[in-house]
């Protein structure tokens, strides 16, 4: 670690939350507790003898009984964090989005990006706040979407990216450079749990 070390809980549920944090441990951070229901992070999480709390309603109360933390990451979550945990953390609440905010913010952002048939996409870290995805930038790493390109082969390149902006993020809070920057929240596209193709998705022969 090149700077001020910072402690944490992450929360998430796939690999993304694995590698991201282990980042975190080589580079001397406090990683106070993983949050996760997913068996493959518990039992990582088990083997580097990092606390380990369940989602759900009580967390918040729980992690409002523990000592004082800097940050609150969320990696490859996709339930909603209540208000009363972003009020918690000392430096902020950030959250792994795999879409080019303000652009295809919600749900499925590499699917709906093929469908909208996108030449670029990208991934973001942002602030957490009340309303999804609406928060600051404070990274973000975009990258070309190639003619053929897949939604298995998007996410590889997503999933790279996300953990390489991490080391960026990480690097920018150790320095004590994090510059926020707002989204233009009118150019904001959201995509929800319910959201469709048009015509399902079919064709018409």
């Amino acid at each position: 670690m090149n700077g001020t070390s910072f402690s944490c809980y992450v929360i998430g549920e796939e690999s993304l939350l694995i590698q991201c944090t282990d980042i975190l441990l080589q580079r001397g951070h406090d990683v106070r507790g993983i949050i996760s229901k997913a068996s493959a992070i518990i039992q990582w999480a088990s083997e580097k003898e990092l606390p380990i709390l369940a989602p759900g309603k009580e967390l918040a109360t729980k992690l409002g009984q523990q000592p004082p933390f800097d940050y609150f990451l969320s990696i490859t979550n996709l339930a909603i964090i209540p208000d009363a945990i972003l009020a918690l953390p000392q430096r902020g609440a950030i959250n792994f989005h795999d879409g080019p905010l303000p652009k295809f913010a919600g749900l499925y952002a590499t699917s709906w990006a093929l469908m909208h048939e996108e030449t670029s996409h990208g991934v973001t870290w942002h602030e957490m706040k009340s309303g999804i995805d609406k928060g600051d930038i404070l990274t973000q790493r975009l990258f070309d979407i190639a003619p053929r390109e897949t939604a298995f082969t998007l996410n590889v390149k997503a999933y790279e990216a996300g953990i390489e902006s991490f080391t960026e993020l990480v690097a920018a809070i150790e320095s004590d450079s994090l510059q926020p920057r707002p989204q233009n929240l009118a150019e904001q596209t959201y995509f929800g749990k319910y959201d469709r193709p048009p015509a399902a998705a079919t064709l018409d022969w």
